[in-house]
């Protein structure tokens, strides 16, 4: 092997580190965390035909804590939703999915609620299935309430959790043990840049 594979090879390995730290840090589209309070922490998520956005404002992922939520139910232009009827389930995602959260007939009358998990196993990541069962006043026929009847999908994760460390320790580690398996120093990658 050539001393311009092996430098490529750690490259390579250096640059899927750092995306694959980029992707673990940013989660997904439906999770965002955005609060001016930092120690809470801020998740959202949105029907598929956009019609309603969900947020999810909970205190922190802790081991042995509950997590406190305020939920809220706001149309595509930011407007509560009133008389929200949803069903919400929460589970870690570790120890094959541990559910803290179950409450299929839940109401958010001025388009908030407040919901508290069982206190949590483990701090791994939160993933929350809000079920959008329509508005209408709670007592009436279902089949009278308006709204998206749909499935929103919210993780809420630990800032910085374990998942991280582990995957920076790794990439670390293998790269080191690749220099040193092969003897490069990085004194010899100017001989190679053009």
């Amino acid at each position: 092997m050539t001393m311009q594979t092996r430098i490529l090879i750690i490259s390579g390995i250096l640059i899927l580190s750092g995306i694959l730290i980029a992707v673990l840090l940013s989660g997904n589209e439906s999770f965002a965390q955005e609060s001016d309070d930092s120690s809470l922490v801020v998740s959202k998520g949105m029907s598929q035909d956009g019609s309603v956005i969900v947020t999810i404002l909970s205190t922190p992922v802790e081991v042995h804590k509950p997590l406190a939520l305020q939920i809220s139910f706001t149309d595509a232009q930011g407007n509560k939703i009133a008389h929200e009827n949803y069903g919400i389930r929460a589970m870690q995602q570790e120890s094959n999915g541990i559910t803290v959260l179950s409450n299929q007939t839940a109401y958010a009358e001025n388009g908030d609620d407040l919901q508290t998990t069982l206190p949590l196993d483990n701090a791994s990541p939160v993933n929350f299935q809000i079920q959008l069962q329509g508005s209408g006043l709670p007592g009436t026929d279902p089949s009278t309430w308006k709204g998206q009847i749909d499935t929103v999908g919210i993780t809420v994760v630990p800032e910085f959790g374990p998942l991280v460390l582990i995957t920076l320790v790794s990439s670390l580690a293998v790269t080191i043990l690749f220099i040193r398996k092969f003897g490069i120093g990085f004194s010899h990658m100017g001989k190679y840049s053009s």
